[in-house]
């Protein structure tokens, strides 16, 4: 067999081996947002991602109360399919306005700041609609 036919061979089972992680990792992302979304219902969920440049990416989702307490922060970590999501517990129990701050003043380790930030503004974007509450204006 040709060095071609070798290397195509290799090539195409290199993209299945990547697809296939790609789909398991978007399978637990669903699982792990659809788990938070059914468990915390009367709130607002937000998820942000922050792709990293030389260091790791990360994917932020943030759960807030009506009142715009966090709920719950998960953050998932890394630079390949193999990464999963972990809760933030020192993250919880404040307003979606202190993190958001902490967040922006880069008090957060590198990437995961931003992800934490964009997460915040998707749940203010949504808690903005007109006829609702701001999820954090208790907090404001």
């Amino acid at each position: 067999m040709p060095i071609w036919q070798i290397a195509l061979l290799v090539l195409v089972a290199a993209w299945a081996v990547q697809s296939l992680g790609v789909w398991m990792q978007m399978r637990h992302y669903r699982q792990i947002f659809n788990d938070m979304r059914l468990r915390w219902s009367d709130g607002a969920i937000g998820a942000g991602a922050a792709p990293g440049r030389l260091g790791k990416g990360v994917i932020a989702i943030v759960v807030a109360s009506p009142d715009g307490v966090v709920r719950k922060v998960a953050l998932m970590e890394g630079r390949s399919v193999f990464a999963k999501f972990k809760d933030r517990l020192d993250l919880e129990g404040g307003t979606t306005t202190a993190l958001k701050e902490r967040a922006t003043s880069g008090k957060l380790e590198g990437s995961a700041g931003v992800a934490i930030r964009k997460a915040i503004e998707q749940i203010e974007t949504v808690g903005a609609r007109p006829g609702e509450a701001k999820p954090n204006a208790a907090a404001a």
